[in-house]
């Protein structure tokens, strides 16, 4: 079995039917005249293909039986279930690779091993692939993409930034001429202060209320006493 089959080559390979003629190939693989040449050389050298050497031709290509097993091989890998690898490659194609080359050298993986890979993938609905000019392009599919989404991670959302309250101080720590109550109409605002000259003068005044009205007792009793003798 060839090693270096690469999927531009197994794409190409399953274009080949029995009525396909080597002068009209490159027209069943969207490719000029000159590389349906080089494709089908290659192809042969593999020994997946062989053809007739007739001039002026018509020349018929025909699927070996190397070429056969290897189609055989792709249709068995294309029933096996999803698994990391296939993960791994359309999560590549997501991320904007298009061609084969480029997933072969992001992913470090043979030839031969992408394109069972790709064929697989595109058996089971998940991508599909253009021949044009010598090459192949691959696309997701509608089904690729939901795929993509749903084997990526859960993002957890990012913790809300916490409002920071003004500590509290302790009224310990607060200085003597602050208030430690407020307003009750207004809670924003603080109490007027209390001055201890207030405290001490009302006292003050209280005191030689009282005396003077001692005082003018005393004097009125006195005088009393003094019409009775």
């Amino acid at each position: 079995m060839p090693e270096e089959i690469n999927f531009l080559q197994l794409a190409c390979l399953l274009k080949v039917t029995q009525n396909t003629i080597l002068e009209r190939f490159g027209s069943s693989i969207n490719a000029s005249i000159f590389d349906a040449s080089n494709i089908a050389g290659t192809l042969k050298q593999n020994g997946l293909i062989d053809f007739t050497a007739y001039y002026p031709g018509p020349n018929e290509i025909m699927v070996t039986d190397v070429g056969k097993a290897l189609i055989a091989e792709a249709e068995a890998k294309s029933t096996e279930p999803f698994d990391k690898l296939d993960e791994a490659v359309l999560s590549q194609l997501s991320g904007g690779k298009r061609i084969p080359v480029e997933l072969q050298n992001t992913l470090n993986l043979r030839p031969r091993d992408l394109a069972l890979r790709l064929y697989k993938l595109n058996k089971q609905g998940y991508i599909i692939y253009n021949l044009k000019s010598g090459g192949v392009d691959l696309l997701l599919t509608e089904s690729g993409f939901l795929k993509v989404n749903a084997m990526a991670p859960m993002q957890q959302p990012a913790p809300q930034a916490q409002m920071q309250q003004p500590a509290m101080q302790n009224q310990a720590d607060r200085p003597a001429s602050m208030p430690t109550m407020q307003a009750a109409g207004d809670p924003s605002k603080p109490m007027p202060e209390m001055r201890p000259g207030m405290k001490i003068g009302k006292g003050i005044i209280a005191g030689v209320v009282i005396i003077v009205i001692i005082a003018a007792a005393a004097i009125y009793y006195a005088h009393v006493y003094a019409h009775l003798i």
